[in-house]
């Protein structure tokens, strides 16, 4: 092959992967503005989050007042825009929204972007779903990927009916 005509394969490859970078950001802008947390959150002290799967048991921690005043079964995700796992669960809440949007209130908060929002939840790894009760109390967490279908089953199992 001449070295002109690598030279253009090159070129094509190169806009081709600039095109499908530009394609991606947009794509988690666009996840981003659909999923910013409440305002009521948003003013908390930092912590930062380091990606995992594990799963973990609930701790005791201090109820966000927009948590409290729930009048339905909630699920939260902490995570970010920049995580493979992440993302891909940010498919898994979108079917949950369209599936369960009149019985589930689902909320995702950005622990990169927002930093601060991540405190009051203690988590040390993302992505992290905590699920809670229709009253704000915390029933289970739990990290790395998780299935729409499990989530449905974890509140089944915890008692929620949905």
């Amino acid at each position: 092959m001449k070295n002109g005509t690598k030279i253009a394969i090159v070129v094509l490859l190169a806009v081709a992967v600039a095109a499908t970078l530009a394609l991606r950001d947009a794509k988690r802008a666009e996840y981003v503005a659909l999923t910013e947390p409440p305002a009521a959150l948003a003013t908390a002290p930092a912590a930062m989050a380091i990606a995992g799967s594990a799963p973990t048991e609930p701790v005791a921690v201090p109820v966000p007042s927009a948590v409290k005043t729930a009048a339905k079964p909630r699920l939260l995700e902490l995570g970010s825009m920049r995580c493979q796992a992440c993302l891909e669960m940010a498919k898994v809440l979108d079917a949950l929204r369209a599936s369960q949007g009149e019985r589930l209130q689902v909320d995702f908060i950005d622990v990169f972007e927002k930093p601060e929002a991540a405190d009051p939840y203690h988590i040390s790894l993302i992505p992290t779903q905590i699920f809670y009760d229709a009253g704000g109390k915390e029933l289970f967490r739990h990290t790395g990927y998780f299935s729409h279908d499990d989530i449905l089953a974890k509140f089944r199992v915890l008692g929620v009916k949905l």
